[in-house]
């Protein structure tokens, strides 16, 4: 149901040729989704909306209502078609001792942070937090950072992952305190509690986000195999403009992948 931000708002003269590509195809999808589900005789209920927009959308309104009916409309028309399959605990198995690479966490730190607007405050916390004061504490107090309710205590990273100063915390030894250091978002000061060893993740903790992906890649070829049979019968698959365009796309394997 449409490109991103940055490509809905440029001029369609801007658009790249595989932005227009996918228009197009997503344009004729949704007309055959749509087909389908009125077929089908799918229903949308007002607190099926307002549940959607509520969890999609910071201050929703009633101009959001068309929008999220046929987004609606559309996932149950997907779910119809292809419902969820039965995927059993050996094929979830299988799939961890074969991509053992999706696993592999490196080297973590777990660190207190305090951020702060000026460099004479940083510097007048951290010779506090020299002389003995909680680290915890003036967090709460003084910290303008997200975790500063929790002590200051971040969630682990790798290094690599965080803007520059952050990593300063991987030549460090537990314990310590850095130095002050500077950065768009204020004056930072760390302390490093320990390193998380690199380390791959059990089955156990990973057995959802594995079920969640292959059931998501088995739904995906059922739709995928439905639309090849749709196209065939329409005129877009004879366009030789087209060609091409409603090819399948590739199913891919990212960590980081979202469901």
């Amino acid at each position: 149901m449409g490109l991103g931000p940055v490509s809905r708002h440029r001029p369609l003269t801007e658009w790249t040729l595989s932005e227009r590509n996918a228009v197009l195809r997503e344009t004729v999808q949704d007309i055959f989704l749509e087909e389908e589900g009125k077929k089908r005789g799918i229903i949308i209920r007002p607190n099926e909306i307002m549940d959607y927009l509520n969890n999609h959308f910071l201050q929703p309104d009633k101009s959001l209502e068309t929008f999220a009916r046929k987004a609606l409309f559309l996932q149950k028309t997907e779910k119809a078609l292809a419902p969820l399959p039965d995927i059993s605990v050996s094929t979830e198995r299988s799939f961890y001792k074969n991509h053992q690479n999706l696993f592999r966490v490196s080297r973590q730190a777990i660190v207190d942070h305090i951020v702060v607007a000026k460099q004479e405050e940083a510097e007048s916390i951290r010779d506090a937090l020299l002389k003995g004061s909680s680290f915890g504490k003036l967090a709460k107090l003084e910290s303008l950072g997200m975790e500063a309710s929790s002590g200051g205590r971040m969630k682990p990273y790798p290094q690599g992952t965080m803007p520059p100063p952050f990593d300063t915390v991987f030549t460090m030894k537990p314990g310590e305190i850095s130095p002050v250091l500077s950065s768009s978002y204020g004056y930072h000061l760390f302390r490093l509690e320990k390193f998380i060893p690199k380390h791959t993740l059990p089955f156990s903790m990973e057995k959802n986000w594995i079920k969640k992906k292959l059931t998501r890649e088995k739904r995906q070829k059922v739709l995928q195999g439905w639309l090849a049979q749709k196209l065939q019968k329409s005129p877009f698959h004879r366009a030789p403009t087209f060609k091409g365009i409603f090819s399948p796309f590739p199913v891919t394997i990212s960590r980081s992948q979202t469901f």
